[in-house]
């Protein structure tokens, strides 16, 4: 047997393990490599999950577009009403 280790011999992770790790992944903070070929795994054969990558990928990816706009003076004002109201 050699060092390296394919897909079939990588421990594998349950979907709660990989909703914690989710946001690491997708912010590209999951050093790890072991970990990461683990959660990359999971990904491959589990449909829920994979799912949910995407949709916290495309969600992220549109609020880091959307925040390259300045807010407006009605969004704030709001913003600071609700803040005064805490």
């Amino acid at each position: 047997m050699t060092n390296d280790k394919n897909s079939s011999e990588v421990e594998d992770i349950d979907c709660l393990e990989a909703i914690n790790g989710m946001y690491a992944y997708l912010d590209g903070e999951m050093n790890d490599q072991a970990e990461l070929a683990r959660f990359e795994q999971h990904l491959q054969h589990c449909c829920s999950c994979y799912t949910r990558r995407e949709l916290e990928d495309a969600l992220s990816r549109r609020i880091r577009e959307e925040a390259k706009d300045k807010p407006s003076e009605k969004l704030k004002d709001r913003l600071r009403n609700l803040i005064g109201k805490l």
